[in-house]
């Protein structure tokens, strides 16, 4: 049974406040989610999920990473219907992959996709260029064909010089950030100081103090403190400690993994959620730099061994959602959590048909269908898990009330990643949505998607992007915008 427009309300309306005890949001039959083309993706084995357009038709692409002895994949995106070509287009490693991105170093327009791998497997890292054909490995070229415990990668431009560097996360060495000079990359980690030796797992990089330079949160393990270092143009400082961001005291069982990055308030602000084993944590922003935990008050401290996490506003309602995924090897018992935002609290929000598939790593939110509608994507690398694909069935009306913004530099090519999207009600600085414009998330991931933003009304508004540039945030603005256009393209200069 799909969901009725009038069954969404009444179903909206009668949640119980609060994740925990409280009435989950959606009835079995009534789930606003369907699974799409499940014999396909059912293989086990799922880690890295992210999501492109690699050909440029239009429509979204998957690349999903697995463990050992099972080769990656590759869905291309036919206006909805996937079909398999990794093997064929040169991306079927069969080596343990843990962490995947798409973007754009060259700046061609055609996007890359750099795969981490294990220390274990022997094999150093890849850097797959497309040449319209195939994809080709050049990352020995390029000085990127490092080997080690690989989480996150995160291509963004941490220093504004219009070319995107890459940074490499490891859980078992220094992690490493290589500056892009045109023809080469140069690891410039340790001379900058972000050469963090605890054990990463997570990172994700914003502008926590709104001076236009990207900052990266660095999300580690096994009881070594968090790190958040802050861009000050010719160095990197940690301030994680001074900001109390760091999960000091923790026991070496405790540590965090998944961060993602979202204005769960609506206030303009963009604020830090951190999955980890132990306890969540839930940074609100606010301004100047400053954080208050607040996770427990909002209902999102719990997590049975966090993984990912990941946002998204899947009803359409104007205030984000969170999915978080938790990892538990034996037995497999995954708790997977569909935190709902009611405003002043988080509900629980699970889904049963998500529940009895669940995630151990990858989660995305994604229109991979463009009606709309926030879709969901599962990695899950237990033996009785696959790599799900939800497609979200919400009323047409309904799917069409939101706005997703792509953010391309001057030649019309996605290399601004860390560039934040508001969108206002027109005419006032009501802010409906702020988002950033991916550069990790989901866990061990980064796609090229365009930032979505549920709408309240069908009201129309002004958008903003908020670009980093040598001489500080720089403003694009598009006003009176129709929300029945659903996708807009927002240029920077």
């Amino acid at each position: 049974m799909r969901l009725t427009r009038r069954s969404f309300i009444k179903a909206g309306a009668g949640l119980a406040a609060g994740a925990a005890g409280g009435r989950r949001l959606w009835a079995a039959a009534d789930a606003p989610f369907e699974l799409v083309q499940p014999e396909l993706f059912a293989v086990s084995g799922g880690q890295p999920n992210c999501w492109a357009d690699f050909d440029g038709d239009g429509w979204l692409d998957l690349f999903v990473g697995f463990k050992d002895g099972v080769a990656n994949r590759l869905y291309r995106n036919d206006r909805g219907r996937f079909t398999e070509i990794g093997a064929t287009v040169g991306l079927g490693d069969l080596t343990d992959t843990r962490a995947a991105a798409w973007g754009d170093y060259d700046g061609d327009g055609r996007l890359e996709l750099y795969v981490g791998f294990t220390r274990r497997s022997g094999a150093a890292n890849k850097l797959y260029r497309y040449d319209g054909t195939r994809f080709v490995d050049v990352a020995h070229d390029l000085g990127v064909d490092v080997k080690g415990e690989t989480r996150q990668v995160s291509w963004i431009d941490f220093d504004n010089d219009g070319r995107v560097d890459l940074f490499v996360a490891f859980r078992d060495a220094p992690n490493m950030l290589f500056h892009n000079d045109g023809n080469r990359f140069v690891d410039v980690a340790k001379d900058l100081g972000v050469d963090d030796p605890r054990k990463t797992v997570g990172a994700v990089w914003f502008d926590m103090n709104d001076d236009g330079r990207l900052d990266l949160f660095v999300a580690n393990q096994d009881g070594t403190l968090n790190g958040l270092f802050r861009n000050d143009g010719t160095r990197f400082v940690d301030v994680a400690g001074e900001l109390g961001m760091d999960a000091a005291g923790r026991p070496q069982t405790s540590g965090s993994n998944g961060p993602s990055v979202c204005d769960y308030d609506n206030d303009g602000r963009l604020d830090l959620f951190v999955a980890g084993y132990g306890r969540n944590f839930l940074f609100h922003n606010e301004g100047g730099g400053r954080f208050t935990e607040v996770a427990a008050a909002m209902g999102v401290a719990g997590g049975d061994r966090a993984t990912p996490s990941n946002w998204g506003d899947y009803d359409n309602d104007g205030r984000p959602d969170l999915y978080v995924s938790s990892y538990v090897d034996r037995p497999v018992n995954e708790h997977d959590f569909l935190f709902h935002n009611e405003g002043s609290r988080f509900g629980d929000g699970m889904i049963d048909l998500i529940a009895k598939h669940g995630a151990t790593h990858g989660v995305q939110w994604v229109d991979f269908d463009r009606n709309g509608a926030l879709d969901l994507a599962l990695a899950n690398n237990n033996p009785t898990g696959g790599h799900y694909l939800f497609r979200n069935t919400l009323p047409s009306d309904r799917a069409r009330r939101s706005i997703q913004v792509s953010v391309v530099d001057q030649h019309g090519h996605h290399t601004r990643a860390g560039s934040e999207v508001r969108v206002f009600a027109a005419g006032t600085r009501t802010v409906l949505g702020s988002r950033l414009v991916d550069t990790g998330s989901g866990y061990c991931s980064q796609s090229v998607i365009p930032v979505h933003v549920g709408l309240p009304t069908a009201r129309k508004v002004d958008v903003e992007v908020t670009a980093m540039t040598k001489t500080g945030r720089k403003v694009t603005r598009v006003a009176n915008v129709d929300p029945k256009i659903q996708f807009l393209t927002v240029t920077l200069g």
